[in-house]
């Protein structure tokens, strides 16, 4: 019995095979054809999508092209422009793709970095197919951040500490050095280990330092900042999950609790995920249009003046207290409004704002652990020429004359104050501009003293919003949202950032996560439905 023998290389074939024939019905290349080709590439901002051709010169490389060599690219764990380059000649699935095009790894580079905010497009596109399919549950979402390494390593990043440390370090150094030369003055020259002439060049270039080390703090002072990157200038040194520290960019993402499914992603240089609730879920409701009532996150993102900005733009965050306690209590300012059905039925930020600023909950924050009331509280009055009152003792010593003018006579003497207190309930009750939330104000001066100044106060209206988290949700919250940042970290190797700079960082998150959606929906529905969607 023989072996199944292979094909001979030197065989001439008559009929030669097509690239069609090589690429299965469920290849995943077909659905990446099929939805590059559908793109409106100019309207998502990608460069060189309309050329003049009356432009001498080779031409361009398509970039629907070199999209669709992408997305390929990060669908299969292949990052790298020069690894790009390298299948465009030796994979049979990217040839049929592209055509057996075979771009430079320059251009492959240049293509990613300059589309960097229309590669932001193609992932939004692709989410939007998602929820016409019904796949993604713009109802609620589940937002979690992770640290992304930059490129730039710990060695090209300082901060404030660090500097301080290493100007001390060079002041000693530099004594150090001053001291060994007063040694040279005293003993023989022989037996020194450096002569004085080195020990000076060696201290010179030592303030030199020290003046580069004083003029990036001073340069961090100016700019406002408390480190500085000189690889990538936007990247941040941030501790990391193992405990570490490394220069990194944190990423947050929204994911739909049931599909798994990447809704809408960002890429911040801050180093914790406190303030970012509302920025990322106010994206995602301009991005696809959708109206994000619930979002779902860890501990880290307690931050009241955030939760609240949540809440007053129609979405309510539930998050566990740091502190253990059931619910949150926030205050805002009450505005008086005609609230009707139509306001309280009304989905609108806007309309959402105006209704709990009113003290009514609306329709869609009903059973869902919101409740509002309104109360009163007393304030100073500030800002005004009238935030203080001006009491003063009239000439004979009988009476306080109050800032209307009125007479307050004398009620009663406190001998062991050595104070007399001043009133007049007739006057009080009369007066036009009272000064007092009481019946009637009472003023004590103490001996020798003939005027006091009182500040004003006046009553006003807050509305109290009381938010009690959904346990369930926060407990389950876990199991949802780290299986994403896991398998692009992991499955995908994107653990890093190839590009220097937020904006590109976008292009190259976008991509991985674009990939992680992929294979997620076509898991889910496979390539054919996909491909007649």
């Amino acid at each position: 019995m023989k072996y199944i023998e292979g094909f001979n290389r030197l065989q001439l074939i008559l009929y030669p095979e097509k690239l069609d024939d090589l690429v299965s019905g469920n290849n995943p290349v077909r659905f990446i054809d099929a939805f590059v080709s559908n793109l409106d590439l100019a309207i998502l901002g990608f460069t060189k999508t309309n050329l003049n051709s009356e432009i001498a010169g080779r031409p361009c490389y398509s970039p629907e092209s070199l999209l669709k060599l992408y997305i390929y690219g990060y669908f299969k764990k292949t990052r790298s422009s020069r690894r790009l380059m390298e299948i465009c000649n030796t994979n049979i699935e990217v040839m049929w793709l592209i055509g057996r095009l075979t771009p430079d790894f320059r251009t492959i580079s240049d293509f990613r970095k300059d589309n960097a905010s229309a590669i932001k497009g193609v992932f939004i596109e692709f989410v939007k197919i998602c929820v016409d399919m019904g796949l993604y549950n713009t109802e609620i979402g589940v937002q979690d951040g992770s640290k992304f390494r930059a490129v730039n390593s710990k060695d090209n990043n300082v901060t404030e500490a660090k500097l301080l440390k290493k100007q001390e370090i060079v002041e000693k150094k530099i004594n150090e050095y001053l001291e060994e030369m007063d040694k040279n003055d005293e003993e023989e020259r022989d037996t020194q280990e450096y002569t004085k002439e080195e020990i000076e060049e060696k201290i010179k270039k030592l303030n030199e330092r020290k003046d580069q080390y004083r003029e990036i703090l001073n340069t961090m002072k100016e700019e406002g900042v408390t480190q500085k990157s000189f690889t990538d200038p936007e990247s941040r040194l941030m501790k990391t999950a193992n405990g570490g520290f490394d220069v990194c960019y944190n990423a947050q993402i929204i994911v739909d609790p049931e599909s798994h499914l990447i809704g809408t992603f960002d890429v911040t240089n801050k180093c914790n995920d406190m303030g970012q609730l509302t920025p990322l879920t106010t994206k995602m409701k301009e991005e696809l249009v959708v109206g994000v009532k619930e979002v779902v996150a860890d501990k880290g993102y307690e931050d009241t003046s955030d939760m609240l900005e949540c809440i007053l733009n129609g979405t309510i965050p539930h998050i566990p207290s740091k502190s253990g306690k059931a619910s949150y209590e926030f205050e805002v300012e009450y505005k008086e409004a005609n609230i009707d059905d139509k306001l309280l039925a009304s989905t609108s930020p806007a309309d959402i704002r105006r209704c709990l600023e009113a003290g009514e909950v609306p329709n869609m924050y009903k059973e869902m652990g919101i409740e509002v009331s309104i109360k009163e509280e007393e304030q100073y009055i500030t800002g005004d020429k009238r935030a203080e009152s001006c009491f003063k003792l009239n000439e004979a010593g009988t009476a306080v004359i109050c800032p209307n003018g009125s007479q307050l006579n004398k009620a009663a003497r406190m001998h062991n104050k050595a104070k007399t207190r001043y009133a007049s309930r007739s006057a009080c009750k009369e007066c036009p501009d009272k000064c007092t939330t009481s019946k009637y104000k009472q003023i004590d001066l103490k001996d020798g003293q003939t005027m006091l100044h009182i500040k004003k106060h006046q009553v006003v209206k807050k509305v109290v919003i009381k938010l009690t988290p959904d346990k369930e949700k926060i407990r389950n919250r876990k199991t949802v949202v780290e299986h994403p940042f896991g398998t692009v970290k992991r499955w995908l190797d994107g653990s890093y950032i190839l590009l220097k700079g937020k904006g590109k960082a976008v292009a190259d998150l976008g991509l991985s996560l674009l990939a992680y959606n992929l294979k997620r929906v076509i898991t889910m529905v496979g390539i054919p439905a996909l491909i007649g969607k």
